[in-house]
């Protein structure tokens, strides 16, 4: 589409955006990524406050906890009820984690906010890639991948602006600029068209009950576990990593930068991603995404306070990052039917979440039992090594894919 294709739509879209759902879609998931970036300010106050590493460690696992409890809920909901009153209930959250620390920064506090962003962390993906996934049928890698890219450019403005605020003018005043977004961010859900789905259950238990043989299901092992590797490495970045950065000497708003520039690499990669897809197929994304993001990681430890280097690094672990976090929601968009779009996102996104609780608390304590950088190696070697396993359990998975066909085959012959 050339320029002024372009231009005649964004004024199309601006004069009647409830006709562009996926359009809208983007636009609102910049806003939720705005928030995610301002994220940065939980583990920064909480070492301006003096809290260990384990302390900072557990803020900032908090949000796994309720991630955990609420996936599969937040899942079975929007299947049931639609997307749009798990997004509000994801908005009133996490606008409700920002407006806690405005008043105090004890241990306590801080989790308690990082409770409240976890229930919006642990519905709101589910429901965003459900619904911008069935805005565009049969092109799930693509959308998702805009939406992601528009998330991360949120975020990294988000880190940013919410970085030079709190360090000239104080964090309360940044949690107030975060809260006020994503209220805003609640009123534009509103705008958001209702989609029709077929087949929609008729009850919540009905839309629930498909989670648990999807929990172990073959054709989804390999999306669980580029979940689950993604979100340890996205763990550290959310906390150890803003411990190390600032503990060669960068202040709050260059910390900010740097964690930045890892968004900057997640937002280009996922733009391209459908392309990246067709190119070189699941199986090679997922082994080439999670090795390489291991071998960065240990390349960011390994350089320490050299400058720019390790700035480099960031951005390059942004990228391969990028190209997990947009496959794994392919993954299960591509393995799971239009009715049980946002269950399966769901229960994929519960690995996710496990892999959100568990990494800050292990290499917390690994750092506050050694050093930042040992930690930060032995994510690195768990990944190289999870990333050398990867094509094993993609291709047990396929196997399952051509023994369903078989089997669904055979069960129209004998009908």
């Amino acid at each position: 589409m050339n320029a002024l294709g372009n231009l005649a739509l964004l004024g199309a879209f601006i004069r009647n955006p409830r006709r562009y759902p996926t359009y809208l879609g983007y636009f609102n998931g910049f806003i939720y990524g705005f928030s995610m970036g301002a994220a940065i300010l939980y583990p920064l106050y909480a070492i301006d406050q003096g809290f260990s590493l384990a302390s900072q460690g557990f803020i900032v696992a908090a949000p796994g906890i309720v991630m955990i409890m609420l996936r599969l809920v937040g899942g079975a909901v929007s299947d049931r009820f639609g997307e749009k009153l798990i997004l509000w209930f994801s908005f009133i959250t996490v606008t409700i984690a920002s407006v806690i620390p405005v008043f105090t920064a004890t241990f306590l506090s801080l989790t308690v906010a990082q409770l409240f962003n976890g229930a919006s962390r642990s519905v709101y993906w589910s429901a965003a890639q459900s619904y911008i996934s069935r805005s565009a049928e049969g092109e799930a890698g693509k959308v998702m991948g805009r939406q992601l890219s528009f998330e991360s450019a949120g975020g990294i403005i988000g880190a940013i602006v919410v970085g030079f605020v709190a360090e000239g003018v104080g964090y309360p005043h940044a949690f107030v600029l975060t809260a006020t977004l994503t209220f805003i961010g609640f009123l534009i859900t509103s705008s958001l068209p209702r989609l029709p789905r077929r087949d929609q259950v008729s009850s919540f238990a009905a839309s629930l009950a498909p989670a648990k043989t999807m929990l172990v299901k073959r054709t989804l092992l390999h999306a669980h576990m580029v979940a689950f590797t993604s979100a340890a490495y996205s763990g550290l970045v959310m906390g150890l990593f803003i411990a190390f950065f600032h503990d060669v000497g960068y202040g709050e708003g260059g910390t900010a930068v740097i964690r930045s520039l890892n968004s900057i690499g997640v937002s280009v990669l996922a733009y391209f991603f459908g392309a990246l897809l067709g190119f070189l197929g699941s199986r090679t994304t997922a082994m080439a995404g999670i090795t390489l993001t291991g071998l960065l990681a240990v390349g960011i430890g390994a350089t320490g306070a050299v400058p720019v280097v390790p700035a480099v690094f960031m951005a390059l672990t942004g990228i391969t990052f990028g190209s997990l976090r947009s496959l794994y929601p392919t993954l299960a968009a591509e393995n799971s039917e239009p009715n049980q779009r946002a269950m399966a996102l769901s229960v994929v996104g519960l690995y996710w979440a496990i892999g959100i609780f568990a990494s800050p608390l292990v290499f917390g304590f690994i750092a506050d039992a050694t050093t930042i950088r040992t930690a930060i190696f032995v994510f690195g070697g768990f990944s190289i090594v999870a990333g050398s396993l990867s094509p094993l359990l993609y291709d047990y998975g396929r196997r399952g894919i051509v023994r369903e066909a078989e089997q669904e085959e055979e069960a129209g012959s004998g009908a």
